[in-house]
Formats: C-alpha cells, structure tokens, sequence
C-alpha cells in the first residue's frame, strides 16, 4: 500500500476527529493522537483547530470542484450536464452525514463560519459551470437557473437522513428546473 503523504495524513486524521467529536469537542491533541504523529509535526501541517478546519474544508471542496468540473466536460444535453455537477455537490453533503451523522450539521455550520471565503469560491465555481451548462441553451437566464439549481440543492443538503430520497429528489427537481428554464423561448434583444 502506497505510503500516505504526512499533510494529507494529518488532514485525514483532523477529518476523523471532526466526524467522530464534533468541531467543538475536537482539540489539536486528538488530532495529533489520530494522526500517531509528532505535535510539532500536526502543527506544521494544520496549525490550529481553526486551521484545521479550514484546510479539510479546502481539500474536500478542491476535490469536489475538481470532480464536478470532469462532470461538466463529459458529452451530453445542458440538463445532464446540470444533474452531473449538482450530483457532485450531493454528495459532498452525503459524504460528510454517512462519516458523522451525529455532527453533519456542525461541520458544515463550522466550515461556512471558519472558512466563508472558500465556501464562497466553492459555489461560485459550482455556479460558473452550471451556467456555462446552461447557457448552451438559454445564455440570457442561465446564471438565475443556475443560482435557482444550486439554492435547491442546498436544501436538500440540510437532512440527509434518507439519502437515496435525497438524490431521487434531486434528479426530479433538477429535470423540472431545467425543463421550465430550457423550454421558455429566449427573450427578445433589446
């Protein structure tokens, strides 16, 4: 088995901590008992608590962005492309529920308030490749469908507890978004 890479053995080790203890209850010693490493070594790596939140936030959604843009390049209509991104965006949240049912909804209330600006990015980069999806077929209105698309599933982030509900619900929404987005004629120019 390949060896892991200290960085990423020190951010896999915060991320069990968060999910098995909560943001709150998580301290650098857990960190550094998880990660069977050195404290100076889990500090060189992650800093603080805070830092380290905002570092397994950073990889998640680097990983995320990376896989929903694949997502977006691969063949097929605006709809499909939309549900291939927004099912990437799914399960990140999917993700984080199945690792820590009992402390989701910290963690991602932990993620928004440590690291807003990567949150920000993140949807904005989600944003900026449904609409360029969309504007295949509705240029004038695809950043408000887009917006309209990422809000929807945002909400079907929040409970989880029944995932395949979830992602039944997704494809669902997003065929009925798309199809009203995509079938009304584009606007007249100005």
């Amino acid at each position: 088995m390949p060896k892991v890479p200290l960085a990423q053995a020190v951010l896999d080790a915060a991320y069990r901590c968060f999910c098995r203890n909560g943001y709150r209850r998580t301290t650098i010693t857990d960190i550094v008992e998880e990660a069977q490493l050195s404290r100076p070594t889990v500090y060189k790596y992650v800093g603080t608590k805070d830092e380290a939140i905002v570092k397994v936030v950073q990889s998640l959604f680097e990983q995320a962005l990376a896989a929903a843009q694949a997502a977006a390049a691969t063949p097929g209509t605006p709809a499909e492309k939309t549900l291939a991104v927004l099912t990437v965006k799914l399960e990140v949240a999917v993700r984080l529920w199945h690792d820590s049912p009992a402390h989701a909804r910290e963690l991602l209330s932990a993620a928004t308030s440590q690291a807003p600006e990567l949150v920000t990015a993140y949807t904005d980069g989600l944003a900026g490749l449904l609409t360029s999806a969309l504007a295949e077929t509705i240029p004038d209105t695809a950043r408000q469908a887009a917006a309209v698309l990422l809000t929807f599933t945002r909400g079907l982030e929040d409970d989880l507890r029944d995932i395949e509900a979830a992602r039944l619900e997704l494809e669902a929404g997003v065929r009925m978004i798309t199809r009203g987005a995509l079938s009304r004629p584009a606007p007249p120019p100005a």
